[in-house]
């Protein structure tokens, strides 16, 4: 290593820890996860479920970037039914459509099995699941706890999103 490598790996050090964080300061809380599907049900129930659909979907929308309604840009919504279809996924286009049922996180932890139950098994229609996912602001997989919450007045639909730990 040369001379001025080691000068700068003090410089890296500390460029590393302000970017941890900052990006710690930037996630999302429980409470602004709830606040985001309280957002989303009173649009649902103001537009319908397939104009919702669609505007959930929209990855620059307000509900999956930053804005007033997902401030810090790291939560999104997402949809499941009793079979594992997800008809909204926020950050990945490529998972809508799909019946995701056998999805696992790196941990073997049958994501979507646990998030129907919690949502689709209980009285109360709602709950928290945690799981390992990609965090979309720093692609790294990390701990996740969502929360699911069943749409009134449709049956077998659940909104979802989720904070990283």
């Amino acid at each position: 290593m040369t001379k001025t490598a080691f000068k700068l790996l003090p410089v890296a050090a500390l460029l590393l820890c302000g970017a941890s964080q900052v990006s710690a300061q930037e996630r999302s809380t429980a409470d602004e996860a709830l606040a985001l599907i309280s957002a989303a049900q009173a649009y649902v129930k103001a537009n319908g479920l397939e104009k919702s659909i669609a505007e959930f979907n929209k990855l620059d929308g307000p509900f999956n970037s930053k804005s007033d309604i997902n401030k810090k840009g790291d939560l999104y919504l997402f949809s499941v039914d009793p079979k594992g279809f997800q008809a909204i996924h926020g950050k990945n286009p490529k998972i809508v459509g799909k019946v995701t049922l056998d999805m696992k996180d790196s941990d073997g932890v049958m994501l979507i099995q646990e998030l129907v139950k919690t949502c689709f098994s209980s009285k109360e229609g709602k709950g928290w699941t945690a799981y390992k996912w990609p965090n979309p602001l720093t692609k790294v997989i990390e701990p996740k706890q969502a929360y699911v919450e069943r749409v009134p007045n449709v049956p077998d639909f659940c909104l979802g999103t989720g904070i990283y730990k």
